[in-house]
């Protein structure tokens, strides 16, 4: 039977990148209005702004998904961490 490896920094890196999008991804609505006045026709801004709002509804379903995805992955590595420090205990004190 093989033994069990995880790799805990990737796990924890990975929780902070889904974060990271997160991030970049509720800011999105932000930047929509950086462009205002650029754009040429007021119907390409008019269709921006549309489409930054419509999708509200979904980004916050998808910002809910990645705050506990990212939460998981997080406290998984931290998880692990610890209980390899808890394991490790027994052995160092016999030494």
């Amino acid at each position: 039977m093989p033994d069990l490896a995880v790799d805990v920094d990737a796990l924890d890196t990975f929780g902070g990148q889904l974060e990271s999008i997160r991030t970049r991804m509720n800011a999105a609505r932000d930047w929509t209005h950086q462009y205002d006045g650029q754009m040429g026709a007021a119907e390409v801004e008019d269709a921006l702004h549309s489409f930054s709002s419509g999708w509200k509804d979904g980004r916050s379903e998808i910002d809910g998904s990645l705050k506990a995805l990212s939460d998981m992955l997080k406290n998984s590595a931290e998880n692990f961490r610890q209980m390899d420090t808890d394991m490790a205990k027994p052995l160092q004190q016999q030494q």
